[in-house]
């Protein structure tokens, strides 16, 4: 995981697309077994004011400026630990480009996080396992988090935020890929109504054997239309 950064510039849905990241390590409430990061460093739901947060401001401020972009993606770990990703959002949306951000989803009906998550045009949730003991085993997440609550955050969340919702489900081999799963999976989807569903399954090489279906078989699931 690279501190403050920027990635290369790509397409994503015919728009001009850069990912960064606004932590100086991974922070998040999770330290998921699958999580192609690695270990969480900090595992915490607190925000937190980063030292090379103004740096980078300026930083991405010149790097917009050259650059004619159409979105820009805030992931890895949980960016909202960031006290300043406020100041980021605005940056970016002074210059009429839409922001999608990633978060692993549990945050999502925090209050205080509210204004900052109504400022975005698209959000990501995440959801990798169906039981409790699943998620506790695999997620390994603070304590108290429960995978309940999990997906209850999100729903409230989908409820008042205006912006594209997209749903980002992670197939893992032997834990989420039975039929019952899926059907858990869908009877979740129902619930949510995201504006898009995606089902993917760990890629990394490291992950490949414990954790990753086949194409085949995600084919499949995708096969399910949403």
């Amino acid at each position: 995981m690279n501190s403050f950064s920027i990635g290369n510039i790509y397409e994503i849905t015919g728009l001009k697309t850069v990912d960064i990241n606004i932590l100086p390590e991974n922070y998040c409430g999770f330290d998921c077994v699958f999580c192609p990061l690695g270990r969480t460093i900090v595992k915490t739901n607190r925000t937190f004011h980063f030292e090379g947060t103004k740096e980078f401001i300026t930083k991405l401020s010149r790097f917009l400026d050259d650059n004619q972009l159409e979105l820009v993606v805030i992931k890895n770990g949980e960016s909202l630990a960031n006290a300043e990703i406020k100041d980021v959002i605005k940056l970016i949306k002074n210059r009429n480009i839409k922001i999608r951000l990633l978060s692993n989803g549990y945050v999502l009906n925090n209050s205080e996080y509210r204004n900052i998550l109504q400022m975005c045009d698209e959000v990501v949730g995440e959801l990798a396992v169906t039981n409790e003991k699943d998620f506790q085993k695999l997620q390994r997440p603070l304590e108290g988090y429960t995978l309940k609550k999990y997906i209850n955050n999100m729903m409230e969340f989908r409820k008042w935020f205006k912006g594209k919702f997209i749903f980002d489900i992670t197939i893992i081999k032997n834990y989420s890929d039975s039929d019952k799963s899926i059907e858990i999976f869908k009877s979740i989807i129902t619930k949510l109504s995201p504006d898009e569903v995606y089902f993917e399954t760990p890629d990394e090489e490291r992950f490949k054997g414990a954790f990753q279906i086949s194409k085949e078989k995600l084919n499949e699931i995708n096969k399910y239309g949403y």
